[in-house]
């Protein structure tokens, strides 16, 4: 698969080497910490610290570039829809008609934006440290049925892939004079029909391989797997997962106590 699409960033770091199983309490943890917590100031040192966390493990800039380029549509969606629908408060600051702007929601939906941005990281430092073998590995560790780590594993792995042979596919259609933008929206419709069947064709093509590898391996449904390297908790995994517990109780301290 090509290493656009592929967000593991291979590396020797201290976060590569933790258990998959303590990365996916990072991401648990994660979650309650940017759901309990409206404060601007808590969410903003939640980025800042994430950021700290992927340049401690060498992850390159570019990675962390890339997702921010997927994020920011949606981010300032938030930061324009939220004070339109949300507008609790005073003072408001701009008003037109039935539109009211106000600081209240405007800081809400700052709050949102960053909300939004924590929860897409957390899960970013799951994927970009962890081999997916190892993250399904863990998940089955954690009681999840083998079957569903291996949909799991295939979805990480091929859809990508499958959008990248879109991309491959369209690429080379406009190189034999292919326009898709001209005309009303059936005709732009009728226009992709040719790259849907190639894409189609493509992915059953990609299913009949992905069938004969797992035939070749011996996978047979229902039946226990084993593992040549298996996963064990070490000391430094534990010390983290003690760290993340006290980080979230003492949220829900914040959250309860303060209000914050």
């Amino acid at each position: 698969m090509s290493t656009r699409f592929d967000l593991y960033v291979a590396r020797s770091s201290w976060l590569h080497r933790l258990d998959p199983r303590t990365k996916l309490g990072f991401v648990g943890v994660s979650f309650a910490l940017l759901f309990l917590s409206s404060h601007l100031a808590l969410l903003a040192a939640y980025l800042v610290a994430v950021h700290l966390l992927l340049w401690a493990a060498r992850i390159p800039s570019d990675r962390i570039r890339w997702l921010w380029r997927q994020m920011w549509p949606l981010t300032l969606l938030i930061l324009l829809l939220w004070p339109l629908f949300y507008p609790l408060g005073q003072p408001v600051l701009w008003a037109f008609w039935r539109v009211r702007i106000t600081l209240p929601s405007l800081l809400q939906g700052l709050a949102a934006a960053l909300r939004v941005d924590g929860l897409a990281f957390a899960v970013f430092v799951l994927l970009v440290s962890t081999d997916q073998a190892r993250l399904v590995q863990g998940l089955v560790r954690l009681r999840m049925p083998f079957e569903w780590g291996l949909i799991l594993a295939i979805a990480l792995r091929y859809l990508p892939l499958l959008y990248s042979v879109y991309g491959t596919i369209t690429d080379a259609q406009r190189a034999r004079g292919w326009t898709a933008e001209q005309g009303s929206l059936p005709t732009r419709l009728r226009a992709y029909v040719p790259t849907l069947v190639a894409l189609v064709i493509a992915a059953l093509r990609l299913s009949d391989t992905l069938t004969l590898a797992l035939a070749a391996r011996g996978f047979r449904p229902g039946h226990r797997r084993t593992t040549y390297r298996s996963l064990h908790l070490r000391r430094t995994d534990w010390w983290c997962l003690a760290g993340l517990g006290l980080i979230l109780v003492a949220t829900i301290g914040l959250r309860l106590g303060l209000d914050w």
